[in-house]
């Protein structure tokens, strides 16, 4: 019987510690040779995107209707989980990322205005030891890195 309360008391702490713990880094996605571009990226942002692919050159254009204070810290973290994921997809030779949100111009109107463009010759791609993404800063190590006004500090 007190076998039984512990074994409840145990299961209904653990379930108690999930359920409170909000992990904020970009989840963990398993990727084989049936995984597209299109299911690394839905696993990893909940925002609209499209995808562009040619040859190896991987377009990913997000939409981040969501922008608040801290905004660039989470579109780096993703940013560099979708690199690291899209890494291990032979077919991925030049990914580019560019996140998108809604700015209000001077006349009221909110139109999508680019905020962040982060690209990576095939050589640069290749350099990065993206195993270890977590270590990666991908504002220095990226061929091409932009960021617009709304984002800088």
């Amino acid at each position: 019987m007190i076998l039984k309360k512990l074994i409840y008391l145990m299961v209904f702490a653990s379930l108690l510690l999930t359920a409170c713990g909000k992990n904020e880094d970009p989840k963990e996605v398993a990727v084989d040779q049936n995984t597209s571009v299109e299911d690394i990226v839905g696993a990893i942002v909940k925002n609209e995107f499209t995808v562009e692919e040619s040859k190896g050159v991987v377009t990913i254009s997000i939409q981040d209707t969501d922008v608040t204070e801290g905004s660039k810290s989470q579109m780096l973290k993703d940013s560099t989980k979708i690199f690291a994921e899209l890494s291990k997809l032979k077919g991925v030779k030049t990914p580019a990322i560019t996140w998108y949100a809604p700015l209000t111009e001077p006349d009221g109107d909110k139109t999508m205005t680019e905020v962040l463009n982060i690209y990576f010759s095939e050589e640069d791609y290749h350099k990065v030891d993206w195993a270890n993404y977590l270590q990666v800063d991908i504002e220095s190590t990226a061929t091409n890195y932009h960021e617009g006004e709304a984002l800088e500090d």
